[in-house]
Formats: C-alpha cells, sequence, structure tokens
C-alpha cells in the first residue's frame, strides 16, 4: 500500500533539517529564546547567519563585528532591536574601514542594514526566524512600531 502523505512528510523532514542546520551553525538553540526575545549575543548569532549570504568577506583576518553599540545611558540606540556594526582592521594601513551598521530585532530576528534600509534575507535566516517568531509569539506586523524608530519603514 502507498502511502499518499510520504512527499509531505519529506518536505517537513526536509525543512526541520534546514532549520536545525541554521541554528546548529549560528550556535542559537532556539529552545534558549525568552518569550522576552533575544539577548545580544543571541542576536549577534542571528546577524552573523545573515551576513553569511551577504558580499562581506567575513573569513578575512581583520573582520569583527562590534555589538557594544550604546547611547549615553548604556541602553541600545533602538529600543527592541541591538545594533552592531561590521568592520574590517587593516593592520597594514593601520586603520579601521566600517561597511555597515545592522540593528536585529530582539522580537523576530528581523535584520536590517540602517544606512541603506535594507533588510537582510534568506532561506537559513527565514527559518531561523519562524523559530524565533515561534518562541516569542511576535510577527514582524508587531515590530512595525519599533521599525519605525530605525527609520526603516519601507526597504529602499
Amino acid at each position: 500500500m502507498l502511502n499518499h502523505n510520504l512527499p509531505s512528510r519529506m518536505l517537513g523532514l526536509a525543512l526541520a533539517c534546514a532549520a536545525f542546520s541554521a541554528c546548529a551553525s549560528a550556535g542559537l538553540q532556539p529552545t534558549e529564546v525568552q518569550h522576552s526575545g533575544l539577548t545580544r549575543e543571541q542576536a549577534q548569532q542571528v546577524l552573523l547567519v545573515a551576513l553569511k549570504h551577504q558580499d562581506y568577506q567575513m573569513d578575512r583576518p581583520g573582520v569583527f563585528v562590534d555589538g557594544n553599540l550604546q547611547d549615553e545611558s548604556g541602553k541600545p540606540p533602538h529600543p527592541g532591536y541591538f545594533d552592531f556594526s561590521l568592520g574590517y582592521e587593516d593592520p597594514k594601513a593601520g586603520a579601521t574601514e566600517y561597511w555597515g551598521l545592522f540593528s536585529v530585532s530582539t522580537a523576530t530576528g528581523d535584520v536590517w542594514e540602517i544606512n541603506s534600509c535594507k533588510r537582510l534575507d534568506g532561506g537559513e535566516l527565514r527559518a531561523l526566524q519562524g523559530q524565533i517568531m515561534g518562541r516569542t509569539g511576535k510577527t514582524l506586523v508587531d515590530e512595525e512600531p519599533q521599525r519605525r524608530g530605525l527609520g526603516c519603514e519601507d526597504e529602499k
């Protein structure tokens, strides 16, 4: 007897494996995400997943992600987000080149390069974001008010 549910089971298994590999490669375990949202360290792991599929040479010696961006009172500058700068320190030139400023939503894992208002995307990132939203119970629509604080309501 044929199992007519086999194709849908195989698809479900493939999606689960993809989501698991996204989390494993990021070092982020979705079960560790609290209902209140991502920690700074977890947000940085989400950013690293997002950056993997961008045009940055992340494996180049001297590349860094700085997650210690705070306002005068020691808080993240954009409520509901952690901000990170991505750059490169060239030891030969003795200079630092900044490549981008990124904001990661604590509720959804949504990632924006806020200088260009570009939302980062990709299958691995979307799978991870789906698991984060499952843990927090928030959606992209829920975070629209916070996203306005980035100045990036719409992609350019």
